[in-house]
């Protein structure tokens, strides 16, 4: 049920008819050149990476996506601006590692439980792909709120640390709070698969 309408849900992986409404949805919840076809395309092309769609089943309606994608010690370090030995004593020798990328829902499709089971479903094909971790960035929002944060928590995350402007560096993004280049803050979490 989203709202007062009862909607039947269907979950699947990434079809190329979603694509405009997903760089549309990314934009309006994340924030201007947040993605655009091409680097959206090219990400769900990569057979390391995962992509889960939910959708309105009757009216065929993008509801919200999950973006993961594979890395290794060395690359997640670098993205998440950590020391690998620090992740390291997460992981052990076990570099089979994935970035739980983006999570976005439609604001109607909020608060129903919508998120955390596209996580769950998401997080179930990453172990059958065969990663041993995932990690993902949390945005933190200037008044202090994680949005994805009940999600990662209610599919069995561990707080990591607090990164300071994780996002500053890529100059296109304009970011919704920050309305420029984003200063945002993240919140690193993990899970062992």
């Amino acid at each position: 049920m989203i709202g007062s309408k009862v909607i039947t849900i269907k979950y699947t992986d990434f079809s190329l008819r979603y694509l405009s409404s997903m760089v549309e949805l990314g934009v309006e919840r994340f924030g201007e050149k947040y993605t655009n076809e091409y680097k959206l395309r090219a990400y769900v092309e990569n057979r390391k990476n995962v992509c889960k769609l939910l959708v309105d089943a009757e009216s065929d309606r993008l509801l919200g996506f999950f973006l993961m994608h594979g890395t290794n010690l060395e690359g997640l370090a670098k993205e998440f601006k950590l020391n690998k030995y620090e992740i390291k004593r997460i992981v052990g020798n076990d570099e089979r590692i994935c970035v739980a990328k983006s999570l976005v829902l439609q604001k109607d499709s909020e608060k129903a439980g919508l998120a955390t089971e596209l996580t769950r479903r998401g997080l179930e094909k990453a172990k059958r792909m065969g990663f041993y971790s995932c990690w993902s960035p949390l945005w933190i929002r200037k008044d202090g709120a994680v949005p994805a944060e009940h999600v990662i928590k209610r599919n069995g995350f561990t707080f990591y640390k607090v990164v300071h402007m994780l996002w500053v560096d890529d100059k296109d993004y304009k970011c919704l709070d920050c309305n420029g280049p984003c200063k945002c803050d993240a919140a690193i979490y993990y899970k062992i698969l």
